[in-house]
């Protein structure tokens, strides 16, 4: 864990007194008092899931904390990562830190945990404090869950396909803007002995089977009235994600991604953008900031993913959710960090310094020529949300899930089956109880 700010400061110091002479009789001059003013010292800990976000918001919280001088807020950091190589997950040291009740002040929370945590009373509503006011409709619904903001989203992301451009010009190819022609694209590098996608174990199978499943939910003018049914369980959630899962089998059967090296690989690693570099394949999956597209040896492009009969859609969600622990010992101060953080210019310029989308009203992107059709298509709202919390169930995580199954052999109508249950069973666990 390491300090961020160094001023200390000590409340009521102090005394230096100078006394000339002794004794009962001998002349005194009266003592100098010296008082420092300063605010006492309160420390805030947080922890984030990697070292890069810990120090975006050490930098971030320097710059704003502390400023009238009426506050001493010292923020320390740690961190660990989602997908732990050795030792405990970024998730399971949480859980563990929030179980035992001596948690960090804020922490990073994922999409897929909120309605566990909601649960477990590990969430502080924050709906009432100021900076909700400065969020983007977008950022701040995809931060509220059962009438509660449960956190401050630091920027706005989504995810999309990588694809080496130079190597579809090698081939007479264009980048795809369709089913159909995404699936010649995939069939003429297959037969000219190119694997066409580089999937990992996350996020690149989750994204296409959400983006091929749930389209007709969010693109449709009455998607409230499905949600709602999807949410109460008068539709099986498999009527939709089936098409999804049946999607990734194609992929998988018609040998445009190789199911095995998937599982193998982990997000956001070294291994899978060199993979990518060295022409193994032609696109990946990934996450939209600037410096996911820096460092290839050709001309990139990422666009939305062209899954759709008639276009293309992505799916988006509010990046690096901090939330405060209820539970927390300075939680007026932890309170006093997440608004320092939440102002416009603030969010504008974490987003700006991480190369993302900003969560402020504002929702400033970079300017990155190569990601043009990407940035329009979550302009016109083709966008699906990683999580939507109108719903009682996870998305993210079971999709996530059961894609990992259907790689390992299941098939499309198990996993969507498995799914169904799945729904009613978080539904019963998460879902509005009827007052007895």
């Amino acid at each position: 864990m390491k300090k961020v700010m160094t001023k200390r400061g000590l409340l009521g110091i102090l005394i230096i007194a100078g006394l000339l002479g002794t004794g009962c009789n001998t002349g005194q001059t009266v003592p100098e008092l010296y008082v420092d003013d300063t605010p006492r010292e309160t420390r805030v800990t947080v922890f984030t899931e990697n070292a890069e976000v810990s120090g975006a918001i050490e930098e971030r919280c320097k710059a704003v904390l502390n400023q009238d001088g009426s506050t001493n807020i010292t923020v320390y950091s740690d961190s660990a990562n989602y997908y732990a190589a050795d030792g405990l997950s970024y998730r399971e040291l949480l859980l563990k830190r929030l179980a035992s009740g001596n948690a960090d002040d804020l922490y990073m929370i994922h999409a897929e945990d909120v309605l566990e945590f909601d649960e477990k009373g590990y969430i502080y509503d924050m709906s009432a404090l100021n900076f909700t006011g400065n969020l983007s409709h977008d950022a701040l619904t995809q931060s509220t869950y059962n009438g509660k903001v449960f956190s401050i989203p630091l920027s706005y992301t989504g995810f999309g396909f990588i694809w080496n451009v130079d190597m579809l010009k090698q081939y007479g190819l264009e980048l795809p803007e369709n089913l159909e022609e995404f699936l010649n694209v995939c069939e003429t590098l297959k037969v000219n002995g190119i694997m066409p996608y580089g999937a990992n174990k996350d996020y690149a199978l989750t994204v296409p089977v959400m983006c091929a499943g749930l389209y007709d939910v969010y693109q449709s003018d009455d998607c409230n009235q499905k949600l709602e049914a999807l949410s109460n369980g008068t539709v099986a959630i498999s009527e939709y994600m089936e098409k999804g899962f049946d999607f990734l089998q194609m992929m998988i059967d018609k040998g445009y991604m190789n199911p095995e090296r998937a599982l193998e690989t982990l997000p956001k690693r070294e291994e899978e953008k060199s993979f990518f570099s060295s022409g193994n394949c032609a696109f990946i999956c990934a996450i939209y900031s600037g410096k996911a597209l820096e460092g290839y040896p050709f001309e990139i492009a990422m666009t939305p993913l062209p899954v759709l009969e008639h276009g293309s859609i992505c799916v988006v969600g509010a990046d690096q959710r901090m939330a405060v622990n209820p539970g927390s010992k300075h939680l007026d101060s932890a309170i006093a960090i997440v608004e320092a953080l939440g102002q416009t210019e603030t969010l504008d310029t974490f987003a700006k310094n991480q190369g993302r989308i900003s969560s402020s009203k504002n929702a400033t992107a970079p300017d990155i020529p190569q990601t043009d059709s990407f940035i329009a298509c979550i302009a016109e709202g083709r966008q699906i949300p990683n999580q939507d919390f109108s719903l009682n169930f996870n998305v993210w995580e079971n999709v996530r899930d059961l894609s990992q199954q259907l790689c390992r052999g299941r098939s499309a109508a198990e996993v969507s089956a498995e799914y169904d249950s799945i729904q009613m069973e978080e539904i019963s666990k998460y879902g509005v109880k009827e007052p007895s």
